[in-house]
């Protein structure tokens, strides 16, 4: 395996480095030469430091009736291999926070469940608004689903956190003036944009590429933020085939043929859920994977759902830096999520949203109580929302932030390929990517952004 590089400090400013000497084809398929940089995430507050509720310094009555909080999510259907470990996040999470006393101490959280496997997104939503009242909703993993509530929530005033929903469209057009929507991760920017920087900083040999996406909201973003960023950063590759396929889809059998005969290089492809699990099944039947590197951009679940279709050495993203094991183990909540995760479930989060449901909620409580610390009163929703806005806080993921004029979190890009040496699937030869690099300034669209590199 080639060591790391030791970058100098241009290289480390830039958030990625080259590699030097380039390599051969027969070498990057083999999974190596993806070099190391560590992420700088020096945390300002640890939301989670006592279990999730702390004691309260501002002094104000708090309410002594629960908080309602309704997490949707898929818990049926082919995304539930994905949803129902996000699920099971925010039912440990919650139950944390409620042993230690609840919000600020003395809040306890009633949360209800909710499957978004349903055939009319919108009415659940403004059911749960509107005649539930939950003080919070939090949820969402499709893009078109997130689309859907997300102006619904801003023209009832409804509190929401988008807890997965990658889609750059949501503030790029959906809600482009937002106040009660928020989304603690960061955007397919982070995955689609990190994709075509470590092709062109890691894999400079690569001559065709190809991609293979859901034909939804979702998978048509992420490829047209790969193509634009392939412009964008000038890099000298020839896209040699881009496949849609339905959603869900049980059989690629000619989007897999279509790929053998166009032989690609490397392979981007934002494929999630029990779609991707069919797709590596087939795709291994028929040697997909013997002459091409494929890069998923978020599939680091099929390591639980499905291990023994994860050959050695094909590139992994996880949506950010949300994985549990080797190199992501730099803080204390980390290591506690994982171990907890793995005590109370027997699995482990191999799926990112399990860390994206940490997020969430650690954030809407975080803000609670910065809100009431800094006014001495238990904030409503406006005073919720002043909290939320530039917002930033230690994770089990690292430190994440939401910068100030923007309603969207935004994280470094993390990538690395698949290990299987040791019963827990793990990432070697990790590539960082600073936030900087892959997600856009408050004041521009992700295509704007990326029409001005």
């Amino acid at each position: 395996m080639r060591p790391p590089l030791k970058p100098d400090g241009d290289i480390v400013q830039r958030g990625i480095p080259p590699v030097d000497p380039h390599l051969d084809r027969r070498t990057f398929l083999k999974g190596a030469g993806a070099a190391t940089i560590a992420a700088s995430m020096a945390g300002c507050s640890n939301p989670a430091a006592d279990g999730g509720g702390g004691g309260g310094g501002g002094g104000g009555e708090i309410p002594s009736e629960p908080l309602r909080m309704a997490c949707v999510g898929f818990t049926s259907g082919p995304a539930a291999v994905f949803g129902t470990p996000m699920m099971q996040a925010a039912r440990m999470i919650v139950d944390k926070i409620n042993d230690n006393g609840g919000i600020l101490g003395e809040r306890t959280i009633e949360m209800e469940e909710y499957d978004e496997n349903n055939e009319n997104i919108s009415q659940q939503y403004r059911q749960l608004a509107t005649q539930e009242n939950y003080d919070i909703i939090i949820g969402y993993i499709s893009s078109a689903n997130a689309l859907t509530v997300g102006p619904i929530a801003e023209e009832l005033g409804q509190p929401t956190i988008i807890w997965d929903t990658g889609t750059t469209e949501l503030f790029d057009n959906a809600i482009t003036d937002p106040k009660y929507v928020f989304r603690t991760c960061a955007s397919s920017s982070t995955d689609a944009v990190g994709a075509a920087l470590v092709l062109k900083n890691a894999l400079p040999d690569v001559e065709t590429v190809a991609g293979v996406n859901q034909d939804y909201a979702y998978g048509r973003n992420n490829w047209n933020l790969f193509r634009k960023a392939i412009d964008a950063f000038s890099i000298d590759v020839e896209v040699v085939e881009s496949r849609f396929t339905p959603f869900p889809n049980e059989d690629f059998s000619s989007t897999i043929s279509a790929l053998n005969d166009s032989n690609p290089d490397y392979l981007f492809s934002s494929l999630w859920g029990g779609d991707l699990v069919n797709f590596m099944t087939q795709a291994n039947g028929r040697g997909l994977f013997d002459d091409t590197l494929p890069c998923f951009s978020g599939g680091t679940h099929v390591f639980a759902d499905a291990p023994k279709q994860v050959p050695d050495g094909l590139l992994f993203g996880a949506r950010g830096p949300h994985f549990p094991y080797g190199v992501l183990g730099w803080n204390s909540l980390h290591e506690e999520f994982v171990t907890s995760f793995e005590e109370r479930y027997d699995a482990s989060p191999y799926a990112h949203g399990a860390f994206h449901a940490w997020q969430a909620l650690h954030g809407y409580v975080h803000a609670v109580e910065r809100a009431y610390n800094l006014s001495g009163e238990y904030p409503g929703p406006e005073a919720w929302i002043q909290s939320m806005e530039g917002i930033g806080f230690d994770t089990a993921s690292g430190f994440l932030s939401i910068p100030r004029g923007s309603h969207n979190a935004v994280e470094p890009s993390f990538w690395g390929f698949s290990d299987t040496s040791s019963e827990n699937i793990s990432l070697r030869d990790p590539v960082w990517i600073a936030k900087e690099e892959v997600n856009p300034p408050v004041n521009k669209t992700t295509g704007e952004w990326l029409d001005s590199i």
